[in-house]
């Protein structure tokens, strides 16, 4: 059982130190749309990761940058939280599979228990998945805000020269 328990663990720690990747890169512009990889995509078509965006986001705007974080963190809680939601309720299915067969009814109740605590950290990941996103989200609307403000604006004048006077539209 010990066994088990201990290789389910080793899966999951490999599986979150595999999925974050690091590439370093140097990006310009703003970011624009989030991509369905799980990556962000920035003018100019360079795709970053969310480490390189936070980043990104760290060296130009701390208001977005805070946002961000707090997204990601939410996010990255949401998805530790399933995982250990799946492996509480495969630990307790396995007690209650084994009670009856051993005649022992504490081992199905402490079996059914961890079903439902699992299950209930199940439940609990999928809206704090979901919050973390739209926190990320907001954090690069933020970003794409006050950049599109920063943004030079065109605008028209009248001007006047020793040819005479004209409309002039300034970009």
């Amino acid at each position: 059982m010990k066994k088990i328990v201990f290789l389910m663990m080793m899966v999951v720690m490999t599986t979150a130190i595999t999925a974050q990747e690091f590439h370093p890169t140097v990006v310009k512009g703003n970011a624009t749309i989030l991509q369905p990889a799980g990556n962000y995509l920035y003018y100019g078509d360079q795709v970053m990761n969310k480490k390189e965006c936070v980043d990104f986001l760290a060296a130009r705007h701390k208001p977005a940058y805070e946002m961000f974080q707090s997204g990601y963190k939410c996010y990255q809680a949401g998805w530790w939280t399933l995982g250990a939601g799946l492996a509480v309720d495969l630990v307790g299915s396995i007690l209650v599979a084994y009670g009856p067969i051993n005649n022992n009814d504490a081992m199905f109740w402490s079996g059914a228990s961890c079903i439902i605590a699992g299950g209930l950290a199940v439940l609990a990941s999928v809206p704090t998945i979901f919050i973390g996103y739209a926190r990320m989200n907001d954090g690069i609307d933020t970003f794409n805000r006050a950049q599109a403000a920063s943004a030079p604006q065109a605008y028209w004048t009248i001007q006047g020269s020793q040819n005479g006077i004209g409309l002039a539209l300034h970009f």
